[in-house]
């Protein structure tokens, strides 16, 4: 029997293609996906130069329909992550969760945008799947993922309550950010992005301070809002790195910056390493996420502690992917988009 699973065409865009069930061995289990979120990672993958594996679909939620866990029945709700880490090696000692061997390594198959995927044993035992609640309805859900990927960033180049921040790029996870940095007490939120349907919502959800680079000079604005200082941490919500020397002007001598929007493969930018040097600037990495972080948004999420529903622009079927792709990458019109597998 063939069922439905979207993927990236070498010469670029996605296509659905038909494949057979996955059929699933001791310990694994067989999903039904309910609900997907595109993310910009998928959008690389889809249309530029990833650093990471093809697979799409790293947002995603479903039914258990088969089960040979003990920890799961069919009929469960259910959050997966596709990486889950070993707990073992040197870097999982170390609290470098997206760094262990293991962590690439583990995938679900065929991958999240399918109408039926395997999860193998490893992210069963490994926490790699949690059960949902009655209270988040699908499209919520989906969240969990690119959320908890925030979470870990603010972590990295640890943020606090009271903290001034900047974020260049306010797509999908650039909104994630307002809405959490808001949540845990940042003191102002300054935002800059060239789309304004994005900056509106942006608005919306908890931005202070939005700024089209096209129509304000950002620096100037960040500067006057922090009375000449400068915000105490930059968030890089980008996958191109040409806004890193903007945030290098934003941020106050002994800031951090977080690189949070995937690179392309290969993408270089010079800077002037005296002036991070005289200044303390800390420049900070923060790649995917793991179980540390999804089951403490989780819990944020059930108790309605926080909610993300208001950045869902669009939804389409699965067999619609390829418009859903299209529509995601186009910044004027759309903010998150989820494909849905009623």
């Amino acid at each position: 029997m063939g069922v439905k699973a979207v993927f990236v065409k070498k010469e670029g865009g996605v296509e659905v293609r038909d494949v057979d069930i996955p059929k699933i061995q001791e310990g694994e289990l067989l999903v039904k996906m309910k609900a997907c979120g595109i993310d910009g990672t998928d959008l690389e993958k889809a249309f530029g130069k990833p650093v990471t594996p093809p697979m799409l679909g790293h947002e995603v939620v479903g039914e258990v329909i088969e089960s040979k866990s003990s920890r799961f029945k069919v009929g469960d709700r259910v959050f997966v992550h596709h990486h889950v880490f070993c707990g073992r090696c040197y870097y999982c000692y170390r609290g470098n969760y997206t760094m262990c061997p293991l962590f690439l390594k583990t995938t679900i198959e065929p991958c999240g945008l399918a109408e039926f995927f395997r999860v193998p044993r490893t992210n069963v035992q490994r926490g790699g799947v949690l059960k949902l609640p009655s209270n988040l309805n699908w499209d919520e859900a989906t969240f969990i993922e690119p959320a908890a990927c925030v979470l870990k960033a603010l972590r990295r180049v640890g943020f606090q309550a009271g903290d001034t921040v900047s974020v260049i790029g306010v797509g999908p996870t650039g909104s994630l950010f307002i809405k959490m940095l808001k949540h845990f007490g940042a003191a102002l939120v300054s935002v800059s992005d060239l789309s304004d349907f994005r900056l509106d919502i942006a608005k919306k959800i908890g931005a202070d301070i939005t700024v089209n680079p096209s129509q304000a000079d950002f620096v100037e604005v960040c500067k006057k809002a922090t009375d000449g200082i400068g915000v105490d941490i930059g968030v890089l919500g980008t996958p191109t790195m040409k806004p890193l020397h903007t945030l290098l002007q934003v941020v106050r001598k002994g800031g951090k910056i977080c690189i949070f929007g995937a690179p392309e493969k290969g993408e270089e930018v010079k800077l002037d390493f005296s002036y991070l040097f005289i200044n303390e600037i800390s420049i900070i990495t923060s790649y995917s996420t793991s179980e540390v972080e999804t089951t403490t948004i989780l819990e944020l999420m059930k108790n309605r502690r926080i909610s993300f529903n208001e950045i869902i622009t669009h939804k389409y079927k699965l067999s619609d992917a390829e418009e859903a792709f299209e529509t995601a990458r186009n910044t004027s019109r759309s903010l998150k988009v989820i494909i849905e597998n009623g």
